[in-house]
């Protein structure tokens, strides 16, 4: 009976063990040798093999690259007068790529479109390692997914808040904390408003590139405040989170907590590097740049004679208080995809897994540059200092911007006018004390019209091409 029971059992083990051997390969093995071919959408050639092919073709040397320059969608965009979304298509029929990389937008776009062939089978068949990204990101390229992946991302770049910490301690101000508010932010800021004068002032707060036109919008990005509503028909100016970001900015430049470039209509939106010499100088005790600002500060310190090296620290950017875990302020621009009628998906998957992988992660945590591994077990320190604020906040689950607009394409025409309104309006406020509802009113009203006509001169144009 015993060894009836047991011959039983034994079939049965037999029976799952033979069906696991069995099993289908999700895609087809490569060659015997090795051997496949990848066609990739990149800058240029020079760019993607110093970038990811010759670390690839070290391990597998037998795969072939193609590499088709991204330059002729923009190109197209231009020449047409399209959409970056309906550029991209157009070249992924002509090209036929296998492998797309993408930014979250382009990402769930393509996704939508069906262009894009879905991962989740092929991990869980490998049992690729998804365990130690950082908190959040799967979430991210899930709901860019519609609920799948279809993507992964190797690499973030995250912004983060710099700080001198000699600074505070000499002037008796405690030191800045992760997970800090704007209103917080600012409030720590002003503590530095009376301290000095003229060239000599000293500035709690500044962006490394940026005038105050771009401190209101990074302050209305981690609102999760939007110029246009969702279909670009609508200006949403008139909210309370814009009111709110406009007092914050408004009253840290008249208070002189924050240092931005003068408020001039014609100069809105432009990139100011000179910001940064304030933190360099001991003139700003914080300054909120991407990562990249890091190699830049090691680099002063070592190489510029007349530079005076000071103990510095970092924390996280300013959060919502609503959202405490979660930045805006955080860019993922390369997704990698496959395209779903590739004929190459075994050479592609082989890629893709390799770039998102362990050894990938490990080499670049030797040299992070201003981009880090998004597997969060690599890298402990840089120049002695933690890396905890740069993976504490989870990227937000949105691939929309802070424009808004279906795809986040707007009107040149329109992008322009609100600058100028903008800057104008936030420039009353500093300094004639116009209120915060009375400037979002007049932007609210100005920009309505100015989306209006910039819509019309885009249909008379559609108009005339088709003529």
């Amino acid at each position: 009976m015993r060894r009836g029971k047991l011959a039983i059992v034994m079939l049965v083990l037999l029976s799952l063990l033979g069906g696991c051997l069995g099993q289908k390969p999700v895609l087809e093995e490569l060659g015997k040798d090795g051997s496949g071919k990848i066609k990739i959408m990149y800058d240029n050639e020079d760019a993607f093999y110093n970038d990811y092919g010759n670390q690839f073709l070290v391990k597998y040397p037998n795969i072939k690259f193609e590499v088709v320059s991204t330059g002729e969608i923009d190109e197209e965009r231009k020449a047409k007068g399209i959409s970056y979304e309906e550029a991209l298509l157009h070249f992924i029929k002509k090209q036929m790529p296998d492998v797309i990389i993408a930014n979250p937008s382009t990402h769930e776009a393509l996704v939508q479109e069906g262009k894009l062939y879905k991962l989740e089978a092929i991990i869980s068949q490998e049992k690729f390692e998804l365990e130690g990204y950082m908190p959040g990101l799967l979430d991210m390229l899930r709901e860019l997914g519609g609920g799948s992946l279809y993507g992964l991302a190797p690499y973030f770049y995250p912004s983060i808040i710099f700080y001198n910490a000699d600074l505070f301690r000499e002037h008796n101000i405690e030191l800045p904390r992760n997970k800090m508010t704007w209103k917080e932010t600012l409030e720590l800021a002003e503590r530095f408003a009376g301290i000095g004068a003229g060239e000599n002032q000293i500035y709690g707060f500044t962006e490394a590139m940026g005038s105050g036109y771009n401190l209101l919008f990074k302050i209305a990005e981690t609102l999760f405040q939007q110029v246009l509503d969702s279909r670009g028909e609508k200006v949403t100016f008139e909210t309370k989170g814009w009111k709110e970001a406009l007092e914050l900015t408004a009253h840290a430049i008249r208070s002189k907590a924050a240092y931005t470039m003068p408020l001039e209509s014609e100069e809105g939106g432009r990139i100011y590097p000179e910001n940064g010499e304030l933190f360099f100088s001991g003139k700003a005790a914080m300054v909120m740049a991407s990562f990249w600002f890091e190699s830049s500060l090691r680099y002063r310190f070592a190489n510029d004679k007349e530079s005076s090296a000071f103990d510095w620290g970092m924390v996280t950017v300013p959060i919502d208080p609503s959202f405490p875990d979660e930045t805006p302020h955080t860019s993922m621009p390369e997704i990698f995809g496959i395209t779903a009628d590739s004929p190459n998906k075994r050479a592609a998957w082989e890629f893709v897994k390799y770039v998102n992988g362990p050894e990938m992660a490990r080499a670049a945590s030797r040299t992070p540059g201003g981009k880090l591994s998004t597997r969060v077990n690599f890298i402990k320190e840089i120049d002695g200092k933690s890396v905890e604020p740069l993976y504490m906040l989870k990227p937000k689950e949105t691939s929309r911007t802070v424009w808004g607009g279906e795809n986040g394409e707007v009107p040149f025409p329109f992008y322009a006018a609100m600058t100028n309104l903008i800057t104008r309006e936030l420039k009353a406020m500093v300094e004639n004390g116009k209120s915060a509802e009375e400037a979002a009113a007049a932007i609210q009203r100005e920009g309505e019209a100015a989306l209006k006509q910039a819509r019309m001169a885009e249909k008379a144009k559609r108009e005339a091409e088709k003529k």
